[in-house]
């Protein structure tokens, strides 16, 4: 990872994945948390239905795979545990790798989030979600505490 941590693996576990895992357990009804260190840091969260992989650096948040369908509700917890994570380490996008795994997640951020996200193209394409302008908006859609 750039030689520069900006995490400490069992703190990652209990504080971001862990809880993660536990509302895909709660939905899905079984889920299994794997994360392996290298020159990125790569989590899976495996499910009977499909899985959900990420990889990050110190600069960089990607999801390369999003293929379990999921109520609108827990998609949002999840991206909203992604998203207060990457503010305090200074990182402003969430990367969502434009493929047929990730469609699930990107039909939610162009229903949902259509104003907060945009589109780059590289060596992938991939649709950018921004950061604080999510945060900000999930939090005017569960103002009322239906969250």
């Amino acid at each position: 990872m750039n030689k520069d941590k900006f995490y400490e693996k069992q703190e990652l576990l209990r504080v971001i994945f862990m809880p993660i895992n536990n509302r895909l357990k709660s939905e899905v009804g079984s889920s299994l948390v794997e994360v392996k260190e290298g020159e990125w840091l790569y989590v899976t969260f495996i499910t009977g239905s499909g899985a959900i992989r990420i990889r990050c650096s110190t600069k960089r948040f990607m999801i390369t795979e999003f293929s379990v369908n999921l109520s609108s509700m827990t998609i949002d917890f999840i991206l909203l545990r992604f998203a207060l994570f990457l503010r305090r380490n200074e990182i402003q996008i969430i990367s969502v790798v434009v493929r047929r795994e990730t469609r699930i997640l990107q039909d939610f951020l162009e229903d949902s989030y259509k104003e907060s996200i945009f589109e780059s193209y590289g060596e992938e394409s991939y649709v950018e979600l921004k950061v604080a302008d999510y945060i900000d908006r999930f939090y005017k859609k569960y103002r009322n505490g239906s969250f």
